[in-house]
């Protein structure tokens, strides 16, 4: 029982295990430290920052809305990190060719360098995550993730 005595021992913070929100939210964290780490020692760059520059490495070039739209992240958290990248050389912005409203954004030679860099990085640790899961748990929790997204979505009444 940690530090707690007995009589500070209260059996209804204990049932927080039982709430698979809770759980959720503790595997969230460990694995975002993780990637953080792994991210900072090798490219510099945030998980966010990282996020970014995968999805526009991975379309090579996108906007902005669609950044938010596919990587279901806050508008304001994109644009702040989209400005960071910017700034730090790694994205490069370009007026859209029909809409001058629109900005294309696209990864520089140094972001294409972070990207390649991170890339395999990143792959080998969801490679070690799964170690001790079988194809067909990784498939099952692929599935339970989507059904739990999908009620994630539900507004609750």
């Amino acid at each position: 029982m940690n530090d707690l005595k007995q009589k500070d021992f209260n059996p209804q913070l204990a049932q927080l295990n039982h709430f698979l929100t809770y759980r959720i939210s503790r595997l969230h964290q460990k694995l975002n430290t993780q990637a953080t780490k792994i991210l900072s020692d090798s490219v510099g760059v945030t998980l966010n920052q990282w996020r970014m520059v995968a999805f526009i490495g991975g379309a090579e070039t996108v906007t902005a809305s669609e950044l938010v739209r596919y990587t279901a992240m806050d508008k304001g958290l994109v644009s702040r990190n989209v400005k960071s990248l910017i700034a730090e050389g790694l994205v490069a912005s370009s007026e859209h060719a029909k809409d001058n409203r629109v900005h294309v954004l696209s990864l520089t030679s140094e972001g294409k360098e972070v990207f390649d860099t991170a890339l395999p990085k990143m792959r080998r640790r969801q490679e070690n995550l799964q170690t001790d899961l079988s194809a067909e748990d990784v498939a099952n929790l692929r599935r339970m993730l989507a059904i739990l997204e999908r009620a994630a979505e539900k507004v609750e009444t």
